[in-house]
């Protein structure tokens, strides 16, 4: 797992940044109008419809932290905790390479999040298109 979070990645900020900047003002005056607090109009009004852009974030961490090779190859030290990353990076020799082997381990460290991308394109596709658009 890498050592920041979404909340502090440049990215996730720019496209929640985005989002934000996309919804529409009128909603906040509404809500102003009903008597919410700024606080009240973002729990209740600007959070809830955040949910593609923050799933899309979501689902993009969790791709950049599952294809990190730098910070578990600095910080494992056993050999029966590193990452799968890393992992795949032992089998290339210094001389000779297995690359049957080789493409079957990244075939199958591939496999779980391709499946997770399948199942929430959607979710992965609205976020990012409802991200970029003004009014």
């Amino acid at each position: 797992m890498e050592l920041y979070s979404f909340e502090s990645s440049a990215f996730g900020t720019f496209l929640m940044r985005q989002h934000y900047l996309g919804m529409p003002r009128s909603l906040e005056e509404a809500a102003r109008l009903d008597g919410a607090s700024p606080w009240q109009t973002f729990w209740r009004i600007m959070f809830p419809l955040s949910g593609p852009a923050l799933s899309a974030v979501a689902i993009l961490t969790a791709l950049a932290s599952w294809n990190d090779l730098m910070w578990p190859l600095i910080v494992a030290t056993y050999d029966d905790r590193t990452t799968l990353a890393v992992g795949l990076s032992t089998l290339q020799g210094q001389f000779t390479t297995d690359y049957p082997v080789m493409m079957a381990a990244a075939f199958m460290a591939m496999l779980p999040l391709m499946i997770l991308f399948i199942v929430l394109q959607r979710r992965v596709v609205e976020g990012l298109a409802h991200s970029g658009m003004k009014g």
